[in-house]
C-alpha cells in the first residue's frame, strides 16, 4: 500500500490519524527529512510516498506529506537528501531517489571477530573452529583486541544501516564504551562458559563479571545488558539455572546459540538423553525472554515447543552456509507458528560482512529455496519482502524487548532510521526494491535523531585512524595464521 499526495483511497499520513499536528497552531521542530518513498514498517506492507519524518527532541514527531510541512511546522532544518547527497562537480542531474527505513537491528554478532574476517576459510567447520579461530582467539583476544574489532564492526555496520546490535563476546564492557563512542544502540551478552578464557576462569567469575555489567548498565539509554551462555555444550546446568534466576531478577535476556549443527544436536541427546531444545525446556529457559541464534535444525516437535515457549529465534543465513552446518532455520515454518524471527549476521569470520541489507536478501533467496519456492496454494511466495524487512527490524526490537522505542518509523518513538539511495530503476514496489535489489546503498543514518553518517561519511569518529589501528593489529594476527595453499608473488 503506497500513501501519496493525490492518493484518498490509500493510506492516510499518521498525522492524519490522531497526531496532534493537526492543530492549527504550528509546532516546533528540530528537523524534518525528505524523501521519494518512506517504509514505517509498521503499519506493514505500507509506504509513504513524497512525505517527510519529522524529529524533535530524538523522537519522531510526525511523518506528513512534504506539500503540508511548512503549514503545520516550524523547522529549523530541512533535509532534502536528492539534493544533500547530490554531486555538485557533475553537470548530469541525478536520477537517484532516496528510501527512509527504521535502522537495522542485527540480532546475533561477535563484534570484536571483525579482526578475523577472511582469516579461515573453505574449511570445515571444526577445522575452522579447531585450527584456526579457537588458536587466534586464545593468542590475541584481549582488551584491545576487543577495542578494535568492535570499532571495525561499528564502522561497517553504520556504514550498512545498522543502529542496533545484539552482541556475545568477551571483554563487553570495552565493545559498551565502543558502541557508546560511535552513538549506535545495543544490547550486550556477559559471555558465560565453562572453560576458562583470558576473560575468565570459571562459571561463577563470568557470572559474577555479568552481574557487574547489569547494574552499571541498568539504567543506560541505549546500551543494555543480557545474558550470554554460549550453547548447551558449553554450560553447566548449575550455571543455566543461575542465568534463569539472575534473568528474572533483572529483567534482561538470554542470548544462546541453539540447535546450530547436527553435531550439536546428537552429541547432546548422547550426553543427557535429551535434545538442547528439550534440555533448556526441562530447566525452564524456554521463555519470551531466551534468544536463540540459528535454530537450524529443528523438528515438528522442535518447532512446536519454539512456539509454545515464545522464545525468540535469529536467523543467520549467511553464515549457515558458509560455515555449511547442513541446514538453515525454517523461517516459513516458525512465522507460520507465530514464532517471532529476527535475522543476525553472525560474526564476520563467518560471513564475512555485517551488512544486514544483504543478508535480507539472502534471507529472502533461501526462504523460497528452503520451502520448494513456492506455496502450494496459489502460488503466492512463501514469506514476502514486508515481513523479511520486518523480520530485520521491528522484530528485532521485539526479541530485545524494545519495540516500544525503535524497530518502526511511528510518532513518539526515537528516530533510529537510515537513508538508502536507489540508482537502480524502475522502482514498483519500494519495499520489494529495498529487500531484492543488490545496487542499494546506505548513505545516511540517524539513531535518536543524532546523524552517525552523512553522505556515507562517520560523523562519530576519525575513519582513516580507526582503519590505521585496524592494519597494525591485523598484521600482528597475520603473522601467526598458519599457513594455507595461497601462493602470493610480490
Amino acid at each position: 500500500m503506497i500513501a501519496n499526495e493525490t492518493s484518498t483511497n490509500l493510506a492516510s499520513s499518521p498525522s492524519v490519524e490522531g497526531s496532534t499536528s493537526t492543530n492549527k497552531t504550528m509546532q516546533d521542530a528540530d528537523f524534518a527529512v525528505v524523501a521519494k518513498w518512506i517504509i514505517p514498517v509498521v503499519p506493514e506492507n505500507t509506504v509513504y510516498q513524497n512525505h517527510c519524518l519529522v524529529i524533535k527532541d530524538e523522537k519522531i514527531l510526525d511523518i506528513i506529506r512534504f506539500s503540508d510541512l511548512e503549514q503545520r511546522y516550524n523547522v529549523k532544518n530541512v533535509i532534502d537528501l536528492k539534493e544533500m547527497n547530490s554531486d555538485t562537480s557533475s553537470s548530469v542531474s541525478s536520477t537517484s531517489e532516496y528510501i527512509l527505513s527504521p535502522g537495522f537491528i542485527n540480532m546475533h554478532t561477535h563484534n570484536a571477530m571483525s579482526l578475523l574476517r577472511g582469516y579461515a576459510d573453505d574449511v570445515s567447520l571444526h577445522d575452522w573452529l579447531t585450527k584456526f579461530i579457537w588458536p587466534a582467539e586464545a593468542q590475541h583476544v584481549g582488551e584491545e583486541f576487543v577495542k578494535v574489532g568492535t570499532e571495525l564492526a561499528c564502522l561497517e555496520m553504520i556504514k550498512t544501516g545498522t543502529t542496533c546490535c545484539n552482541d556475545m563476546y568477551y571483554y563487553p564492557e570495552v565493545s559498551a564504551q565502543v558502541i557508546e563512542q560511535f552513538g549506535m544502540r545495543a544490547t550486550l551478552a556477559a559471555p558465560i562458559i565453562k572453560f576458562p578464557t583470558v576473560y575468565a576462569q570459571s562459571e561463577q567469575e563470568y557470572i559474577e563479571k555479568g552481574i557487574q555489567l547489569m547494574e552499571k548498565y541498568k539504567d543506560h539509554s541505549k546500551i543494555k545488558i543480557s545474558l550470554g551462555p554460549h550453547a548447551v555444550y558449553t554450560i553447566t546446568d548449575e550455571a543455566y539455572l543461575k542465568v534463569k534466576e539472575l534473568s528474572e531478577r533483572y529483567g534482561v535476556k538470554i542470548h544462546t546459540h541453539l540447535h546450530e549443527t547436527c553435531h550439536e544436536v546428537s552429541e547432546e541427546v548422547k550426553v543427557s538423553g535429551k535434545k538442547p531444545i528439550e534440555r533448556l525446556r526441562d530447566l525452564g529457559i524456554l521463555s519470551s525472554s531466551l534468544i536463540a541464534a540459528h535454530m537450524t535444525q529443528l523438528t515438528k516437535e522442535d518447532l512446536d515447543l519454539a512456539a509454545k515457549s515464545g522464545i525468540n529465534v535469529v536467523h543467520c543465513p549467511e553464515s549457515n552456509l558458509k560455515l555449511g552446518v547442513k541446514g538453515v532455520s525454517p523461517v516459513h515454518k516458525l512465522l507460520k507458528q507465530g514464532v517471532n524471527v529476527s535475522i543476525g549476521t553472525d560474526s564476520a569470520a563467518s560471513n564475512d560482512d555485517l551488512d544486514m541489507l544483504g543478508e535480507l536478501r539472502t534471507a529472502a533467496y533461501i526462504d523460497k529455496l528452503s520451502a520448494n519456492t513456492h506455496s502450494l496454494e496459489g502460488g503466492e511466495p512463501v514469506t514476502p519482502s514486508y515481513k523479511i524487512l520486518s523480520m530485520a527490524t521491528i522484530n528485532g526490537a521485539k526479541a530485545l524487548g524494545i519495540d516500544d522505542k525503535v524497530g518502526s518509523l511511528q510518532i513518539g518513538k526515537f528516530a533510529d532510521f537510515i537513508a538508502v539511495k536507489v540508482s537502480s530503476h524502475p522502482v514498483y514496489d519500494p519495499i520489494s526494491h529495498l529487500v531484492y535489489v543488490g545496487t542499494n546503498h546506505v548513505t545516511d543514518v540517524w539513531v535518536s535523531g543524532k546523524q552517525l553518517l552523512r553522505n556515507s561519511k562517520l560523523t562519530t569518529v576519525n575513519e582513516n585512524q580507526l582503519k590505521s589501528r585496524v592494519l597494525e593489529f591485523s598484521q600482528k594476527i597475520h603473522a601467526s595464521r598458519p599457513q594455507t595453499s595461497l601462493t602470493i608473488i610480490s
